[in-house]
């Protein structure tokens, strides 16, 4: 039921006494007063009467009675009569009104009405509350109203409100300055020249009274509202919840910050502990919010609201609630794990779910991986291995543990560091293209590495055959694959066989793939090729056949005697060397002459050879000295010789030679000597 209000405004003025009433609306009907008019003035020092009158009992209310001074008042019970219509009396009795009664009264039924009282002073005082040695501090807040309670003893006083240099700020008509002697002036909207010292100033029988006011702006701002947790948290059940909420504001503000958690509906109750910092150009506000023992009411979204003025800032987080500690850990990919050799870097990673968080440990072949190799950068859930190498392969094992429970799970992975094929005989300095005599079984190797084990396979691409060629040419596409007993005089060399071994060497398994050619008889390259996922190696081994001994090679017919012919031949592998020519050497005295006997364009090109021959016609002593065949190497540019000394004395010497390094022999009075260096 809404109740029914009568209240009277009283003013102590100049021993006057105003009374005004008014009621709220309800179906019962308001209470009324004694006393008609809106006002009443009554001498300060006189008693006060009052009666009110109601549909039901009625209470009052009035400053003193607030102040509990109850020695000055008196008031009868309530007084009922009638039937059906029942009236109600209560009498209120003041003695000796002061200024501090001056004010609204009110008479109410049931329920209790408060209301706004206004006190007034006598002849010498223009206002009810005098500030003047100690201005009176009020709060500006942005976006309210701003009120300067300067009251005055009496409705009919006129006050001026001054800034303190002496600027007038009340004008009349001025809507945003408005007097109202009930409360002082209502200042709309406080701008700057409403800040700092503010003063009241009227005039009393011709006494001019000055009462001081201190405006303080207090700020609305709100910087930074922060928690000290993150947006999710989670706690094993009976465990404490502590969440700290910080609010920064300027220092003339003053935040208040307010929690809503789950439990609030429950009528679960929490802790919150309170405090202020202050700094020297901000305010830290603090609230602690504590819940010992949660349980599952206690999940849900924790938001912390600040509230400054019209702003308002929140932030919130998340609970969760775990029955029991628990762990589940698998791998991020399943199965084999592979890396590449020289991959810049390679992640082992697992999924983790788990709570409390687990002390985790990862293990490499048995030993710590911190400890086994600095590349290895440890994140919890993820091993990082820098710069792969072919070690880093084996089984890693990550363990999870939570010692206080006694709980532990393992996962192991196994990692495999794939290798592209290597050909070690192409890492040897010599690579060189060698002879191989004709008609010889000669064996071709190539010893592979790699990962997963390369597949080797054999081809062959024949050189063209023109007995008059000096150098292996291709048809463009020759390459044919090797197929073990192929003989044909147009593919090439019959393949005895083609096998492989693997064993370890130097920490690895190393296969050797090995070609066995039964009888040498066609020049060509083979191509020993190594493949696995990750690419292809290729090794050309040069297979030139000669029919000179290691390619290279001079003769003599016959040891010449004086007066006979003497033929030099010089053999070399055409498709190694290239520019034969034959010098002969002379020394004359202390010095040593050189002469081109024979040159390239005379040679002829065999079918496996080239051959430059020298014919010494009537061989005289003068013909003597050394004999010397160059030539040079296709591929390395070197020039390659050998030579022959030959003396020739008198017809009747015999001469004899050996084709060893050196050779001499002696006959009677003559020599006659050979002897071949290179």
């Amino acid at each position: 039921m809404l109740s029914c209000v009568t209240v009277a405004m009283l003013y102590l003025v100049f021993g006057c006494l105003m009374l005004t009433g008014y009621s709220s609306g309800s179906k019962l009907k308001a209470p009324t007063l004694s006393i008609k008019g809106k006002e009443l003035v009554v001498r300060s020092g006189e008693p006060i009467h009052l009666t009110c009158r109601g549909d039901q009992t009625v209470l009052w209310k009035f400053p003193a009675a607030s102040r509990k001074e109850s020695k000055r008042f008196h008031t009868t019970d309530n007084s009922c009569q009638g039937s059906p219509k029942t009236v109600c009396y209560r009498n209120l009795t003041l003695h000796k009104a002061q200024l501090s009664d001056t004010g609204f009264y009110s008479c109410h039924i049931r329920r209790h009405h408060s209301v706004y009282y206004h006190s007034f002073a006598d002849e010498n005082s223009a206002f009810v509350n005098m500030h003047i040695r100690e201005p009176k501090i009020i709060t500006i807040t942005e976006g309210e109203k701003l009120v300067v309670p300067c009251r005055v003893t009496s409705p009919n006083i006129k006050v001026t409100l001054r800034q303190s240099y002496g600027s007038v700020l009340s004008v009349p008509g001025d809507k945003n300055v408005v007097w109202d002697n009930k409360k002082g002036f209502i200042i709309r909207n406080p701008t700057y020249l409403f800040f700092g010292l503010l003063s009241c100033e009227a005039t009393v029988n011709g006494v001019t009274h000055t009462s001081t006011y201190f405006t303080n702006r207090q700020s609305s701002a709100i910087h930074n509202v922060r928690l000290n947790v993150s947006n999710s948290i989670r706690l094993l059940r009976n465990a404490t919840l502590a969440i700290n909420c910080t609010v920064t504001t300027d220092l003339n503000s003053r935040a208040e910050i307010q929690w809503t958690y789950p439990g609030m509906k429950f009528g679960r109750l929490a802790s919150i502990i309170k405090r202020i910092v202050l700094s020297d150009s901000e305010a830290l506000v603090y609230s602690m919010l504590y819940i010992h023992k949660v349980r599952s009411i206690d999940q849900g979204l924790y938001t912390c609201t600040a509230k400054n003025g019209p702003s308002t800032k929140s932030i919130n987080t998340t609970v969760r609630v775990h029955a029991a500690p628990y762990i589940n850990v698998k791998p991020r990919k399943t199965g084999v794990l592979e890396a590449v050799v020289g991959q810049k870097s390679y992640r082992i990673g697992v999924k983790v779910r788990a709570f409390p968080p687990p002390e985790i440990t990862w293990w490499k072949n048995n030993l710590l991986a911190a400890d086994k190799c600095a590349r290895y950068i440890i994140n919890n859930d993820s091993l990082i291995i820098k710069d792969v190498a072919e070690e880093d392969a084996g089984k890693y094992i990550v363990s999870l543990k939570m010692k206080e429970w006694n709980i532990i799970k393992n996962v192991t992975m196994t990692l495999i560091v794939n290798v592209k094929p290597q050909i070690y005989e192409k890492s040897m300095s010599i690579q060189e293209p060698q002879s191989y005599l004709l008609g010889s079984r000669q064996t071709l190797t190539c010893t592979v590495y790699g990962v997963p084990p390369p597949r080797i396979s054999w081809t062959w691409r024949p050189c063209m055959q023109h007995h008059a060629a000096s150098r292996c040419d291709f048809h463009s596409d020759s390459s044919v694959p090797l197929i073990v007993g192929k003989n044909s005089s147009s593919m090439g060399n019959k393949i005895y066989s083609i096998t492989e071994r693997t064993r370890l060497i130097e920490g690895r398994n190393k296969t050797a793939g090995i070609l066995v050619i039964d009888d040498s008889s066609a020049s060509g390259i083979y191509t020993c090729t190594a493949s696995n996922k990750l690419g292809i190696e290729r090794r050309e081994i040069h297979f030139y056949v000669t029919d000179v001994p290691s390619g290279f090679h001079i003769s003599m017919d016959r040891m010449a005697k004086e007066g006979e012919n003497m033929t030099l031949t010089c053999s070399v592998n055409k498709y190694l060397y290239t520019n034969i020519s034959w010098i002969l050497r002379r020394r004359v005295g202390n010095r040593t002459t050189n002469h081109n006997i024979s040159k390239q364009k005379n040679a002829i090109t065999a079918e496996y050879s080239t051959i430059l021959t020298v014919v010494i016609q009537n061989a005289t002593q003068s013909d003597s000295g050394n004999y010397e065949c160059r030539a040079t190497n296709i591929f390395t540019g070197d020039i390659i010789s050998q030579s022959k000394d030959i003396t020739i004395k008198g017809e009747h010497c015999n001469g004899k030679f050996n084709l060893s390094r050196t050779s001499k022999q002696k006959r009677k009075n003559c020599t006659a000597e050979s002897s071949v260096t290179q």
